[in-house]
């Protein structure tokens, strides 16, 4: 369950409680206002822009096209260390 900051806690606090119906002995529900409350929270400032370079660098090594020994291995299948032709062919 996400930590409740202080300012989430008291917007919380100041909306009324949902307040279930009975009328001619069949019970309503507040469905309205149950969604109202169980909605998430609107999302927050978001982070400045990053520089193209620093976005670069959060990229992970297979969109970066850096070696990676597992893909290899995948790749090449039995013939790895032994053949040149890969097993399975590159796409």
């Amino acid at each position: 369950m996400p930590i409740a900051h202080a300012d989430d806690r008291a917007t919380r606090a100041d909306t009324p409680p949902c307040i279930d119906v009975q009328v001619n002995g069949e019970r309503i529900p507040a469905w309205e206002c149950l969604q109202r409350r169980l909605a998430p929270a609107p999302p927050r400032a978001r982070s400045p822009r990053l520089s193209e370079s620093e976005r670069l660098m959060r990229q992970p090594g297979n969109q970066l096209m850096q070696y990676n020994l597992e893909g290899t291995r995948q790749r090449m299948g039995d013939a790895f260390g032994r053949a040149v032709t890969p097993q399975r062919p590159s796409r």
